[in-house]
């Protein structure tokens, strides 16, 4: 063991499945992986959970919806920077919307689970 701790994940998918398969796969990867609730909620644990090294966010649910949540987190000084991944559907409206608040990369669903991985791991353990 390296004793570095595992980097952690961030989880907000408001869809069960989705979320459960997303956190086998992040787990299998060696990351942990909090769940990050609704958008409200999400917000509430970036100053909890500290680091968080990324946001992976499918669809927040009721409350905060997700381009507002992508704009809450790059206006707070402390998790600005914290990079996000968002899931939005094949939706090139969508796509464009969340890219405008701020992600650092999108995903449209629905998407292979190696290039999911790719894409988290990119911008979860930027190389140094």
């Amino acid at each position: 063991m390296s004793g570095t701790p595992p980097v952690k994940i961030l989880l907000v998918a408001k869809d069960r499945t989705l979320r459960t398969l997303l956190e086998r796969l992040l787990v299998g990867r060696g990351f942990a992986v909090v769940d990050g609730g609704t958008g409200a909620d999400t917000v509430a644990l970036l100053a909890s959970e500290s680091p968080v090294g990324l946001v992976v966010c499918e669809r927040t649910g009721p409350g905060l919806d997700e381009v507002a949540l992508f704009e809450e987190i790059r206006r707070d000084p402390a998790h600005g920077r914290v990079p996000i991944l968002a899931l939005p559907p094949a939706d090139p409206e969508c796509t464009a919307r969340a890219l405008e608040a701020g992600v650092d990369d999108c995903l449209a669903k629905p998407f292979h689970p190696t290039e999911f991985l790719a894409r988290t791991e990119r911008l979860a353990r930027p190389a140094s």
